[in-house]
């Protein structure tokens, strides 16, 4: 490989059999190239669908990988690829305007591994989608990508300059929405979750930003027993998406679909 055929300032590089495989299936992103450093057979499910895409390969030293990846993280496989596609926020309102859906709404999360967790979760137990702020937080990288085990290539994720206003126009397309905050006296558990909802959870830090909380129609806590009086965000996260999927499914209700898929 040519030390002019890859440059790390200028392209976007994938590493991890997760991400690329995950990406591969979507089919919702440009690639350009993938390295191996085995042979595609090690990668059965990834060897298939290289078949079937015709997607450019190229076999790469370990030292090569390393260089390309930039990550001691690759597990022997990386992709160059286009840029991330995010979803339009405008469309996702339409598209969930007259069935239920379960918004995840993250206010300035900073924490990439922190981002990459909770769109996997958010991908694994069907949120129809996860709305970002465009500043002060982490955006799609291939850290998230890489710590959402390739969940990123699937859920649907929008972006927006303005949390508050967003929050308006989920109320008027029919969403309750609510803060999660430890403090709150109402609980999770105690929350009518019949009707479509969405959830804004706050930034490692500072929490939900006062303006955020105050545009919410009210505000839920997690029950907890320990000493500690609060979750790491992602696990949160984890934690009221397993709720609300529970609850539609013990109450034989409609599971959403998340918009990526």
């Amino acid at each position: 490989m040519t030390s002019n055929r890859y440059s790390p300032r200028t392209q976007i590089v994938l590493y991890g059999i997760h991400p690329v495989q995950e990406t591969l299936k979507a089919g919702r992103r440009r690639i350009d190239e993938i390295y191996m450093t085995r042979d595609p057979a090690a990668y059965r499910e990834v060897a298939v669908l290289l078949k079937k895409a015709g997607f450019p390969l190229t076999r790469v030293s370990e030292r090569e990988i390393l260089d390309v990846a930039g990550s001691p993280h690759h597990q022997g496989i990386a992709a160059r690829v286009g840029p991330f596609p995010y979803a339009d926020f405008s469309d996702i309102l339409t598209r969930w305007a007259h069935r239920p859906g379960f918004l995840l709404l993250l206010d300035e999360i900073q924490d990439p591994v922190n981002l990459g967790s909770i769109l996997r979760s958010a991908e694994c137990f069907g949120a129809s989608a996860v709305i970002l702020t465009r500043d002060h937080a982490a955006q799609i990288t291939p850290v998230v990508e890489k710590a959402s085990a390739g969940a990123t290539a699937h859920i649907a994720t929008a972006r927006v300059v303005n949390l508050v206003r967003a929050i308006e126009q989920i109320k008027e397309a029919g969403y309750w929405v609510y803060a999660a905050n430890s403090t709150s006296v109402d609980t999770l558990y105690s929350l009518d979750l019949h009707s479509s909802i969405a959830f804004v959870l706050g930034s490692e830090g500072k929490g939900i930003r006062r303006l955020v909380k105050e545009k919410c129609d009210g505000s839920v806590s997690i029950p907890m027993a320990g000493k500690i009086g609060s979750l790491n965000v992602s696990h949160a996260a984890t934690i009221l998406l397993a709720e609300f999927r529970r609850r539609q499914m013990a109450l034989g209700g409609i599971i959403p679909e998340n918009l990526g898929s």
